[in-house]
């Protein structure tokens, strides 16, 4: 899914969140998301890509939601997530 909270009000907001929780026992859901809030909300896996200047994106760091949030290993990761760029 890209972006499947972009502009939505509260309420279906929630049930999008919702209906995450309801398949991801069932099947593997891809998220790509600017969000940082709803990422890891409904995320237990999470990849950080970044592009630089003339230069294709690339995985900064992948790993549990919980770590990528709370403690992430690559600074990039942390000043992203922490929302002190992008």
């Amino acid at each position: 899914m890209d972006e499947p909270w972009s502009a939505l009000d509260p309420a279906s907001t929630r049930r999008i969140g919702e209906t995450i929780g309801e398949l991801a026992s069932r099947v593997t859901i891809v998220i790509v998301t600017h969000n940082m809030q709803q990422a890891q909300r409904v995320s237990e896996y999470c990849a950080f890509f970044l592009a630089t200047e003339n230069a294709p994106g690339h995985i900064v760091e992948a790993g549990p939601a919980g770590q990528i949030f709370s403690d992430p290993a690559d600074p990039r990761t942390a000043g992203y997530v922490q929302g002190r760029f992008g």
